[in-house]
């Protein structure tokens, strides 16, 4: 290999080396994680003035939702394991694999249920005003989740 094409090789080298790395740390810095359940109560309880009973009483509102909401993440993970043991025993797609497809979507739609219904008691702790920003901010969440 004469050194021209040496000296060709290393650049063409050098810019896949630069590209994959400029697209990774592009991909690390502007990318963001959509908020959390944490990161929106902490938006809810600065952005809406909330008294301290409503406070008290969103708390205990989410102390009870946690309960119902650990029992549904880990029915959840029960039907995910249930279809991972299927997929790696069965040979073919059958009447056993489907019905774990439906136990899962089962226990999302249980979550799901389950969210919405939460969010919509907390709204009811909400004054009018209170309801309007309330609602925004929910919407704002799922579109930033959506993305």
């Amino acid at each position: 290999m004469t050194v021209e094409y040496r000296r060709l090789a290393l650049t063409l080298l050098l810019v896949v080396a630069a590209a994959i790395g400029g697209a990774w740390m592009g991909g690390r810095i502007f990318t963001q994680p959509p908020p959390s359940h944490a990161d929106f109560h902490n938006q809810l309880y600065s952005v809406l003035n909330l008294s301290e009973e409503q406070r008290e009483n969103l708390d205990a509102l989410e102390q009870r939702n946690k309960k119902e909401e650990a029992f549904q993440r880990e029915a959840l993970r029960i039907a995910n394991r249930n279809l991972a043991n299927l997929l790696e025993h069965e040979d073919s797609y059958n009447d056993n694999v489907e019905a774990a497809i439906v136990d899962i979507h089962t226990a999302m739609n249980g979550l799901q249920v389950l969210t919405i219904k939460h969010l919509y008691d907390m709204r009811e702790i909400l004054d009018p005003e209170q309801r309007t920003e309330f609602d925004r901010l929910v919407a704002d969440t799922l579109r930033e989740h959506a993305k």
